[in-house]
Parts: C-alpha cells; sequence; structure tokens
C-alpha cells in the first residue's frame, strides 16, 4: 500500500511517492524506493507486490539497453511504454500476472529531436495502459486526485509541478494511514533523471509548507 504521482508539465514530468512500505496493518520498512530510472530519459514507479514490481524493474532496464544495442538509439517513451504493457499482457494471459501498477514516464523523439516531448502513462496488471496529464495510483490515490483535480494546468512550470506533487502527496499522507514516512520527488526533463533530495524539496516547497 503506497501512494504515487506522475505529473506532466510543460518540459518534462515530475514524479513523487511516499517511502512507507506497508501490507495490510503492518510497515515493512519506513525507506522504500519507489521511484526507479530505467533508461536514460525515462522512469517508473511501482506500486503493488514489491517482489513483483522490482523483478520489472530490472526486467525494464535490460529491455531497454537491448534496444539501445539492437536499433543503437534510446527507446522511446511511446516503444517503452508498449514494452512494458506487452509483459504485462504475456503474464496476464499466462496465468501469472505480475501484482503491481506502473506509471511510465519520460521523453520520446519529435519532428527528428530526440527528447523534447513528455509523456506520462500508467499501466495496470493486465497490461491497460493510459497516457494522461497527471495520474495517481495506490491507497492515497483518491486523496491525491482531489488535489491534482483541482489544480493542475497545462502550463505549470518545474517548480510549479513539483509544489503539486508535494502539496497532493502530503494530502493523501494526512488522510491515509498506509502513507507516510516523508516523500520522494524526481524530475524527467531534458536535462535527464534527477532525483531531488530533501533539501532541495523542502526549498522548492517552502511557500507551500
Amino acid at each position: 500500500m503506497t501512494t504515487t504521482i506522475g505529473i506532466k508539465y510543460k518540459d518534462g514530468i515530475i514524479f513523487a511517492a511516499d517511502r512507507q512500505v506497508s501490507s495490510e496493518n503492518f510497515i515493512a520498512s519506513k525507506y522504500g524506493e519507489k521511484i526507479h530510472q530505467v533508461d536514460k530519459g525515462i522512469g517508473v514507479t511501482i506500486a503493488g507486490l514489491v517482489a513483483d514490481a522490482v523483478n520489472l524493474v530490472e526486467r525494464l532496464k535490460a529491455e531497454f539497453k537491448l534496444y539501445f544495442y539492437d536499433r543503437k538509439r534510446p527507446i522511446s517513451i511511446e516503444m517503452a511504454a508498449r514494452l512494458t504493457s506487452n509483459i504485462f499482457y504475456s503474464g496476464f494471459r499466462g496465468g501469472r500476472p505480475l501484482y503491481t501498477q506502473i506509471l511510465i514516464g519520460g521523453f520520446t523523439s519529435h519532428n527528428g529531436n530526440a527528447h523534447n516531448v513528455p509523456k506520462l502513462y500508467v499501466i495496470d496488471p493486465s497490461g491497460g495502459t493510459i497516457e494522461d496529464k497527471f495520474i495517481a495510483t495506490g491507497s492515497g490515490s483518491q486523496v491525491a486526485y482531489g488535489t491534482l483535480e483541482n489544480n493542475y494546468r497545462d502550463d505549470l512550470t518545474e517548480k510549479e509541478a513539483i509544489q503539486l506533487a508535494y502539496k497532493a502527496m502530503k494530502s493523501a499522507i494526512e488522510r491515509n494511514p498506509f502513507t507516510g514516512n516523508g516523500i520522494d520527488a524526481v524530475i524527467i526533463s531534458k536535462d535527464g533523471f534527477k532525483r531531488l533530495t530533501d533539501e532541495e524539496l523542502l526549498k522548492i516547497n517552502e511557500v507551500t509548507n
């Protein structure tokens, strides 16, 4: 049980997640990592069964490297989402579904210019894929969606998108008992994948605290 958030802003993707790892009423860990880099300009968030999620992350890293070695170019975010969906679907149809849900986001090529069009998707255990501008998953997602729906704009700056993700995550932590123990946040922009430190995250959100 967890909460993860993805927000598309005009120049990239913001991911945020809580750190608590829990199962029913038991807190298994207070420092779980739920945002992972799977390629230079692509990241994922994980929610669900930890073993399935971690195995999927490692498989995606390997598949995207193979794609690069075979095609001599990085995988696009659309192709990455399609490949991930196929992995989920194969397990689902084969009777061995992955009990996890992920957000996947990053950059793709457009009109010959690489890495300038941010895309954000959610993929469920059956392989169903939806592209959206903002997405929340996990036990605190309903609370997070209330904040996201009321505050999202298409023209969000990077700082505003981080502040919105932080605000939505704080709401989930305050109202959902299975979400907590701090917030992790990542920026995926034309400069790549950047994980914010606690100090950087707090500084950006000083006005909203």
